[in-house]
């Protein structure tokens, strides 16, 4: 039988388009919930989420409160499997990889 392993969430992304009337409440809204907001021309907005604490769904509908009215959201999540680092053979070799 084996384990299943979960992994933690390391960063999620919401990719979404908003009415540009709710856009400024909606970046503040998500801002002040700890997520970093881009905006991409009038309507598209793609906000990042760091090792994301507390219940995601709570804040997507906070986000479509703020909003008035839901809207789809591109949801992704990235998970760190492995973390390497490389540096050249002549820097030594401590615990990374070396490149040849």
């Amino acid at each position: 039988m084996s384990e299943e392993t979960t992994l933690t969430i390391e960063m999620i992304r919401w990719t979404f388009t908003v009415d540009p009337a709710h856009r400024a409440a909606i970046e503040g809204y998500l801002t002040d919930q700890g997520l970093e907001v881009m905006v991409r021309g009038e309507e598209t907005m793609v906000a990042t989420w760091d090792e994301p604490e507390g219940e995601i769904e709570e804040v997507i509908e906070g986000m479509w409160a703020v909003a008035g009215a839901p809207f789809e959201v591109t949801h992704e999540e990235f998970h760190r499997a492995n973390l390497l680092v490389y540096h050249d053979e002549a820097e030594g070799e401590d615990e990374t990889k070396a490149v040849a």
